[in-house]
């Protein structure tokens, strides 16, 4: 591991359901917690689909793996400068499963 290789910090939340207080549930993002992680833009595109032109960015985020983090993980999302980006994937990067590859767009 190179130094100051992970010098962008990022907030990770995972997607819950939790009780609305009438009988049904609503989704709530909690705070995983903030990690220092290794940034790389993979590409961008343009979304057509609503019918407005909207930049979508896909994200390659590199960080160490946590109980809370490993590809068993589902729904999720990260914050990087302020916007959220959805979780595609996420795989462990070396073979002593100690970092994980997260692929997000948004």
């Amino acid at each position: 591991m190179l130094s100051r290789q992970y010098n962008r910090k990022v907030e990770i939340f995972n997607t819950i359901p939790s009780s609305d207080g009438y009988g049904g549930n609503t989704v709530t993002d909690v705070s995983l917690g903030s990690f220092w992680a290794e940034v790389k833009q993979l590409s961008s595109f343009k979304d057509h689909t609503v019918g407005i032109s909207d930049i979508k960015k896909t994200y390659s985020f590199k960080l160490r793996a946590t109980n809370e983090i490993s590809p068993l993980s589902n729904d999720l999302s990260i914050v990087y400068k302020n916007q959220k980006y959805v979780v595609n994937d996420i795989r462990y990067d070396d073979e002593n499963f100690r970092f994980v590859n997260i692929t997000a767009h948004g």
